[in-house]
């Protein structure tokens, strides 16, 4: 009980480091930040652009090219590397495709990826009043443009919150950043540079490789299947962290056994993570609690079987989730 306090109170110095990376404009308030935020989620939902931007992670830095295309109320993203190895992925409405010219590797995911780029936010905000504040920053400038600067901060320990640089003309975020538990940004994403502009400037089919576009439909074995699993699954969650929810069930092959891997995604609706179950005795099973940047991840056994439960949340929820865990006999 005196950990869960501690957790409750650790989002007011979380706040007061946010709130002192910019400076205040006495003209905007709170509920201003959660209308350019609603702005922001029109604008990555319907806006056609294109731009390059750099993402920091797990002290890693990349530099991205992406086209974004919507047409007819469907999404199509192609992203470029710009450093590294050369790759390229390209998204729909329907599949992941992720070409690597130099091996000439093509993978194909027939399924809608989850998470547009940018699109971060649920289309209704005030899913997330219970467990989070909106909070108005200041002003800020990024690849040349003005920008407003909010933040999402939640209110207890259990999650983390975001900032975002959000364009004074598009609404588009310019740059955002991933908040810790302790106020630290753990995972970043900056446009060098942005435009604007209609779907016939950018149209993403004309600009793929003929080789891409070849072994795609030729080549490309569809991998990570899905499998049908029970309506009811195999577990079931009881007191689970404040906020949090099964939101999907999913099985996997494991190549190492004939049961297959059980994946359940839980979410608060901004916050998410998913946990994996498989039989016992893999000798490379993670065991304990690991970080690697913004992904907090635990390994251990449930009940007999190999749980491992990764996300971008704080450990202790992992470890809640974990605690709330029950096999149905």
């Amino acid at each position: 009980r005196q950990r869960q306090m501690c957790i409750r109170d650790r989002p007011l110095s979380l706040a007061l480091r946010v709130a002192s990376t910019t400076g205040a404009d006495p003209a905007d308030n709170d509920q201003s930040a959660k209308q350019w935020l609603e702005k922001m989620i029109h604008a990555v939902n319907n806006l056609n652009y294109q731009g390059t931007f750099i993402y920091l992670h797990d002290n890693q830095l990349e530099t991205m090219r992406i086209v974004h295309q919507v047409a007819a109320g469907k999404v199509r993203e192609r992203l470029i590397s710009l450093n590294g190895a050369p790759r390229e992925v390209i998204r729909d409405q329907d599949s992941v495709t992720c070409v690597i010219p130099d091996s000439q590797q093509v993978s194909v995911d027939k399924r809608p990826f989850s998470k547009k780029f940018l699109a971060l936010l649920p289309d209704d905000l005030h899913k997330l009043d219970t467990h989070y504040h909106f909070r108005w920053l200041g002003k800020g400038r990024v690849a040349g443009h003005n920008a407003k600067v909010v933040a999402i901060i939640p209110k207890d320990g259990y999650r983390y919150g975001y900032r975002f640089f959000l364009d004074d003309n598009s609404a588009l975020p310019l740059k955002s950043d991933l908040m810790n538990e302790r106020g630290k940004a753990v995972e970043q994403t900056m446009f060098t540079q942005l435009e604007v502009g209609t779907a016939e400037l950018m149209d993403i089919a004309e600009d793929i490789p003929p080789i891409s576009l070849r072994m795609e439909l030729q080549e490309a074995p569809v991998r990570n299947q899905r499998l049908s699993l029970p309506t009811e699954g195999l577990w079931t969650f009881k007191g689970l962290p404040d906020g949090f929810g099964l939101s999907m069930r999913n099985t996997l092959p494991d190549p190492h056994s004939a049961e297959p891997i059980e994946q359940y995604v839980l979410t608060d609706g901004l916050a998410s993570l998913s946990v994996f179950v498989e039989s016992a005795g893999q000798s490379e099973s993670l065991q304990g609690v690991s970080l690697l940047g913004a992904i907090n991840a635990w390994g251990g056994e449930v009940e007999g079987y190999q749980v491992t439960a990764v996300g971008e949340v704080p450990a202790i929820t992992l470890l809640g989730v974990v605690d709330a865990m029950r096999l149905k006999h």
